[in-house]
């Protein structure tokens, strides 16, 4: 969060009927044929969230249907080239490769020549496709949409659309926000602050197979109050001691939040040890209960103070200045999580100076009623904020953010662990194909392909703290994407999916699109 400033058919294989709303069903059955180390508290975090999330639950009739995985379900993916983030060099992709999904795990990955393909399985043929682990999203906000209207404290369009219904409709449409994250390839997100009734969307998404895996927090712990974003649900709390933050802590509890989250803001005439104080007493009582805390910070003064503190994820870059050796000691020190979220200030400054316009992947992939509320000239002249105003009137270019890109690259060198997170929702930063831009910026960084899709799997699974998630293997949960194009090559590529697996449930982009237009 930021402050103002299809299916193929394979030879001889069983049928799949793609159809509105991304259900993928098979019709016939094939015949078979042949063919960085985490810290003790974070294993143990893993093993406690593995036990505590389970398999979805029972499907929302409003939710378009997925083909299984129905008990004894088996799927293969016959002939794909199998991309291994967490290897390097050539090992990192198996070309020709089966991959062999019953139920919600993947059973088995090998050689198709060696790979029996079991009677009965329904059979996708992978020729001239890439089969990656689902892409998990470390940083977003389900109480923002990412239009125009969705951030009074940054530009109020109030007169023209007021905030209020603006909540109201990113309530309504989440069944909607929740198939923008699958259609693009993602599988899994982290929701790091947001209203108490963040834990609802939560439970929506496990009671539906059409939606991502969603870790949730509740409101942020804040050192500066933030009225106009206060309808009675506030996403973030002001907190002025070390026993309020306890206590706010001692609330989100009770709704058994993924993490606790601190809104670290520090101005100049700020005491940085008495709110290092609060930072403290959050982080105790989050690690007592077993949780991490993580940690809006984007000063190198206000990351470190916040490292001296106990935090566990710095959810934004170190954006004012180069990162020393004190930062990447202290962050190696405590195994920290670090995501970037390069792309979320240019996408606020693009949209509010009506320079915003969509890439092709989010022409196809986007809600199409975010998409609208981004029309900056559909909002007449007398209803625009007098910031808006002077943006619009300046016609000043948006330079990508210099120094939080060569501190992502220091960061990673020094064995960091870096995880892809876009902080979707805010002005600009859409839900669903956002995570392409801010991928893109990750390898103009000096990132490979490689490691950007390292950061949103394998890395990825570190922020959800569920093992089991992140790559292709044995035994792993059924989340894999089926690409058209080498993600190796460029990272472009990771926006052409073609299948979607969540939970071992099928999924078409087209399909889960069609219901949105």
């Amino acid at each position: 969060m930021l402050r103002n400033d299809v299916a193929h058919e394979g030879q001889g294989a069983g049928k799949i009927l793609v159809l509105p709303g991304g259900q993928a069903l098979q019709l016939a059955a094939a015949l078979s044929r042949g063919g960085a180390a985490m810290s003790r508290f974070r294993c143990c975090l893993i093993v406690l969230a593995a036990a505590h999330w389970g398999a979805a639950a029972a499907v929302s009739e409003a939710a378009p249907r997925a083909a299984g995985p129905a008990e004894g379900a088996v799927t293969a993916i016959v002939g794909a080239t199998v991309v291994h983030a967490e290897l390097d060099g050539a090992a990192a992709s198996s070309s020709d490769s089966t991959v062999i999904i019953a139920g919600n795990r993947i059973k088995a990955v090998g050689p198709a020549a060696t790979t029996k393909v079991p009677r009965g399985a329904r059979v996708i043929d992978g020729h001239g496709k890439w089969v990656i682990p689902g892409l998990i999203d470390s940083h977003v906000h389900f109480f923002q949409s990412g239009n125009l209207y969705t951030r009074p404290d940054a530009a109020d369009f109030g007169t023209w659309r007021p905030y209020a219904s603006e909540v109201q409709r990113n309530q309504a449409r989440l069944p909607q926000t929740f198939r923008v994250w699958l259609a693009s390839g993602v599988t899994s997100v982290a929701d790091v602050g947001g209203p108490f009734w963040n834990f609802q969307v939560r439970d929506a998404a496990r009671n539906s197979a059409a939606a991502p895996r969603v870790a949730v927090t509740g409101p942020l712990i804040s050192m500066v109050e933030d009225p106009k974003l206060d309808l009675g649900d506030p996403p973030i709390v002001r907190i002025s001691s070390a026993e309020e933050a306890r206590q706010l802590v001692a609330r989100e509890l009770e709704r058994k939040p993924d993490y606790i989250k601190v809104w670290f803001i520090h101005r100049p005439e700020d005491d940085l040890a008495a709110q290092q104080a609060i930072v403290r007493a959050s982080a105790e009582a989050a690690h007592a209960a077993g949780l991490r805390l993580a940690v809006h910070a984007t000063e190198l003064l206000v990351a470190k103070s916040a490292l001296h503190a106990g935090a566990d994820f710095l959810v934004h870059s170190v954006e004012d200045e180069p990162v020393d050796e004190e930062f990447l000691a202290l962050a190696r020190e405590h195994h920290i999580l670090y995501c970037p979220t390069l792309f979320v200030r240019m996408g606020y400054f693009y949209a509010l100076s009506g320079t915003w316009q969509a890439t092709e992947a989010e022409r196809r992939l986007a809600d199409p009623q975010v998409l609208a509320g981004l029309r900056l000239d559909e909002v007449p002249r007398d209803k625009l904020p007098e910031r808006v105003a002077k943006l619009v009137s300046e016609h000043r270019e948006v330079a990508p953010p210099t120094v939080a890109m060569q501190n992502l690259l220091k960061v990673w060198n020094a064995g960091i662990t870096v995880v892809m997170g876009t902080d979707a929702g805010n002005i600009g930063t859409l839900h669903g194909p956002g995570v392409f831009r801010e991928m893109e910026l990750m390898q103009r960084a000096g990132l490979t392909p490689l490691q950007v899709l390292r950061s949103a799997t394998v890395n990825g699974a570190a922020t959800m703290a569920l093992s089991d998630l992140g790559s292709v293997a044995a035994g792993k949960l059924a989340d894999l994407v089926v690409l058209d194009a080498d993600p190796l090559v460029e990272v472009a590529n990771l926006s052409h999916a073609s299948i979607v697996f969540r939970n071992g449930h099928v999924f078409t982009p087209a399909g889960l699109m069609s219901t949105l237009h």
